[in-house]
């Protein structure tokens, strides 16, 4: 076991941070959770803008123009990672029903993807709304956890996260946790909508597998423990926590009774 670099609890797998070098817990294994002292230094400056602090990791931007939408080769590469083990999970759990029914299948897919990118790109686009570098890595025990799901009942939908440079305000890191989870629900709740209204058959059941992966995503994100979203909102206002809580739950219950 290895001692956490900062709360000193023992750990049989520790995050090793590639910036510092230090070993650390799930709570703690972000750089702004543990003061990370290596080339980490993007801190934020104004609203909209990102420290031009050079670092030889590559993660600085040319001007303050290119830190909005910005995506570098790496953080494509990881997010295609990310979406073609997503699309391993759709087949695993629904691989029958969507090789008989081609467009059923195109559109399947086409919902989970959108389900996990506009999860990740939220936080990506919020953060660098407030000034924060951020990019998708892919993480290696969240990699393994999730095909590890493939011959699971229970599936895991954690490839990577958005990882965030600087020393954040507990404000800020709120909202950033919160814009996965809220695009999430969002998008149940217009998938709940098309559902009701809808007289083909077709979009009906892809609505329903909408309803369901996305709501599914925002409650395993809102888990109030450990690395997820949820024990950042809960610190951060717990009422808002718990409204999104109950919208994703009620979601997830509508489509399992």
């Amino acid at each position: 076991m290895v001692r956490c670099d900062k709360c000193g609890k023992d750990e049989y797998m520790p995050f090793r941070c590639k910036y510092c070098g230090g070993y650390y817990c799930s709570e703690h294994r972000l750089p702004e959770m543990h003061d990370c002292s290596g080339y980490y230094g993007f801190s934020r400056s104004t609203v909209g803008q990102a420290s031009q602090t050079p670092t030889p990791t590559g993660f600085g931007y040319a001007s303050p123009r290119r830190s909005r939408f910005y995506f570098s080769q790496r953080e494509l590469r990881d997010l295609a990672i990310g979406l073609a083990v997503i699309m391993g999970i759709l087949f695993t759990g629904f691989g029958g029903r969507l090789l008989a029914n081609p467009a059923f299948m195109v559109g399947s897919l086409l919902i989970f993807a959108l389900a996990f990118l506009l999860h990740e790109l939220a936080h990506k686009f919020m953060a660098q709304r407030l000034g924060y570098w951020a990019e998708f890595r892919i993480n290696q025990q969240g990699l393994l956890i999730t095909l590890l799901s493939f011959i699971s009942p229970f599936k895991v939908i954690a490839p990577g996260a958005v990882m965030i440079g600087g020393v954040m305000n507990p404000n800020d890191y709120g909202w950033i946790s919160i814009a996965g989870c809220a695009t999430n629900i969002g998008m149940g709740i217009l998938y709940l909508l098309t559902f009701l209204s809808t007289n083909s058959n077709l979009i009906y059941n892809l609505a329903y597998i909408g309803m369901y992966i996305n709501s599914s995503l925002a409650l395993f994100n809102l888990i109030p423990f450990g690395i997820f979203d949820g024990a950042k909102v809960l610190r951060w206002n717990k009422y808002v926590w718990i409204g999104a809580v109950i919208v994703a739950g009620l979601l997830f219950l509508y489509t399992t009774f």
